[in-house]
């Protein structure tokens, strides 16, 4: 498998201690029905519980399909995710944490069969479903069903990462990417500025939210500096031409994280995003200096 040249598509899963998780999100991978090859990339960071284990034996499982790569010290999220991207051999990226999984076995062949008819597409989404305590929550509506750069700043959501599905040679590495927190989101930013993006009706996928995802870790106040941080090294990438679009979105992220950090009763945090609230119009990235 390892030498194969005709690879369709690689699906990059990265993860570190998802032990309850992995075995899920493999399975949903290896379910997948395609009338192409695609392969399974695991990134598994070196974690503290049974997860490397059992990635092993899924690799022996299905050796045809799994590759996996084993560092032998931990390398961190974003170089994992970005290393593990990179080793694909696919034309194609989908992408698929392992706490997350798939649900339609013929998710990986409708991606590609709109992708290979449409090549001023870049990217390609769907609707993913929010596993939380349980309950299944719906994803949010779109309004239409292409989107652009444009589009990705100016709503105040990302697509979420079990949706992704992008063309390989539109995954750059800047840089300020090596360097951000929000590394699904940078890159469906940076795949945007090549292409179109198409979001399909269908719920294809589940992501599952829980105390230790990534999501969970940062509080208000960190979380606002690290996205403007990256909206600050999105805004130089692109030479300022979103430059009022990201102004925009980082006004309304003061404004949603204040409420935020007063319902959860963290009044410091919810002072401090006030004040750099009110220097938005003089310095809009002034924040990020806040970054822990």
């Amino acid at each position: 498998m390892n030498d194969r040249k005709d690879i369709m598509v690689s699906v990059s899963m990265i993860t570190y201690n998802h032990e309850k998780f992995i075995a899920e999100a493999i399975e949903s991978v290896v379910m997948q029905k395609t009338t192409f090859p695609f392969e399974l990339v695991i990134g598994e960071d070196c974690s503290t519980d049974n997860t490397r284990a059992i990635c092993i034996e899924y690799q022996k499982k299905y050796p045809e399909i799994i590759k996996l790569r084993l560092p032998e010290t931990n390398q961190g999220m974003m170089l994992n995710w970005i290393n593990n991207i990179n080793y694909g051999q696919g034309k194609y990226t989908a992408l698929c944490d392992g706490d997350d999984f798939w649900t339609d076995p013929c998710k990986l062949q409708k991606q590609v069969d709109f992708m290979e008819a449409n090549p001023d597409f870049a990217m390609c989404s769907h609707k993913v479903h929010t596993l939380m305590c349980g309950v299944l929550d719906e994803n949010i509506e779109m309004e239409r069903d292409i989107l652009t750069t444009e589009d990705l700043i100016s709503k105040d959501w990302g697509l979420l990462t079990a949706s992704i599905f992008f063309r390989k040679d539109a995954h750059n590495t800047p840089d300020w990417y090596f360097t951000v927190k929000n590394g699904d989101y940078a890159l469906q930013l940076i795949v945007s500025l090549s292409g179109k993006i198409k979001f399909l009706p269908e719920y294809m996928a589940v992501y599952r939210q829980h105390l230790g995802g990534m999501s969970s870790t940062l509080k208000p106040l960190n979380q606002t500096a690290w996205m403007v941080y990256l909206l600050h090294e999105f805004d130089k990438y692109t030479s300022h031409k979103y430059r009022k679009t990201i102004i925009g979105r980082i006004k309304r992220m003061y404004r949603i994280q204040i409420y935020y950090a007063k319902g959860y009763s963290l009044r410091k945090a919810a002072a401090i995003l006030a004040l750099y609230r009110k220097l938005v119009f003089i310095s809009p990235f002034l924040i990020e200096s806040r970054r822990k």
